[in-house]
């Protein structure tokens, strides 16, 4: 009541739903055997996905509609060190998802566009149902299972590539995009959301930390508009081949991007020199996604 009386207007309504994860720092939870105790809720087992490193220093329990994780950050010694042999840049974009500067490409998977019918479906269903009964509620839970699978999907497919990426190589490049301001194009939004850009930069950034690998990122400015020789040229996105009236280069567009960016000096660096500079601990986010567990409430 203090802040009402002091100008910050009324308290807000915080639902029960409101909240979907708490923390516990530093202690009141024990894993042992399969099994975590949590001080004054009790003790439930486990699907432990991977053996836990280090020394545990949080615990987070977050609800998923129907299911319950726990997530452990964890504080480990620094990685080796790896040496660069190997180094790509890598242009990201719409057509092909990723196009490395070695040619290679893959095209995005698309889960949400694939998704749409049913989600379509399920979303009628719920505009039908009367409000605040069981059987909204009920179908509240429905849709949100259907999101739920894309983003798996998604999240899936971020996870297999990213470790592919890292395996392959010492030192990988990307583009520092702002995509929050790319998403404010309503054209392009839903695709870029679909493709999942930042999530893959992100998996990518803590699998190489983890490792002792690097990620860079550069200045994109004129990557689709520059030659390898550095002569500009401009073209339309509809312009799927870059012609050099310079050097006479013909080459896929998103080819030369990504041989652009791979030779472009950083403006950040993430991976072993972050690890060095936190004096042994790693990212906490990143832990948080490598132990994670499933809780059998």
């Amino acid at each position: 009541m203090d802040n009402y009386f002091a100008g910050s207007g009324y308290p807000r309504f915080k639902g029960r739903n409101r909240y979907n994860s708490f923390t516990y720092p530093q202690s009141g939870f024990k894993l042992k055997d399969g099994k975590l105790t949590l001080s004054k809720i009790g003790t439930f087992k486990v699907i432990q996905h991977r053996k836990i490193e280090g020394k545990i220093k949080t615990c987070t329990i977050k609800r998923d509609i129907d299911q319950w994780y726990v997530s452990f950050s964890c504080e480990i010694s620094n990685p080796v060190p790896v040496k660069i042999k190997t180094k790509t840049g890598i242009d990201v974009g719409l057509i092909d998802l990723i196009t490395l500067s070695n040619g290679e490409q893959v095209k995005p998977p698309k889960f949400l566009r694939e998704s749409e019918d049913k989600l379509l479906h399920e979303q009628k269903r719920l505009s039908r149902k009367k409000l605040r009964s069981k059987n909204r509620k009920k179908q509240i839970i429905i849709v949100a299972k259907a999101h739920r699978r894309i983003r798996n999907q998604r999240k899936d497919f971020a996870h297999k590539f990213s470790r592919n990426l890292v395996d392959t190589y010492d030192s990988i490049k990307f583009e520092d995009l702002q995509i929050k301001n790319m998403v404010q194009n309503h054209c392009v939004a839903k695709s870029i959301n679909d493709a999942g850009w930042y999530q893959l930069m992100q998996f990518t950034k803590y699998k190489a930390e983890y490792a002792g690998k690097f990620v860079e990122f550069v200045n994109p400015a004129g990557t689709s508009q520059t030659c390898i020789c550095g002569f500009p040229v401009p073209k339309d996105l509809s312009v799927r081949t870059h012609i050099c009236p310079s050097c006479g280069l013909a080459m896929g567009r998103d080819q030369v991007s990504a041989i652009l960016i791979e030779n472009r000096p950083s403006i950040s660096t993430v991976g072993t020199t972050g690890i060095n500079a936190r004096q042994g601990l790693l990212n906490r986010g990143s832990m948080q996604r490598e132990a994670t567990l499933r809780v059998g409430l």
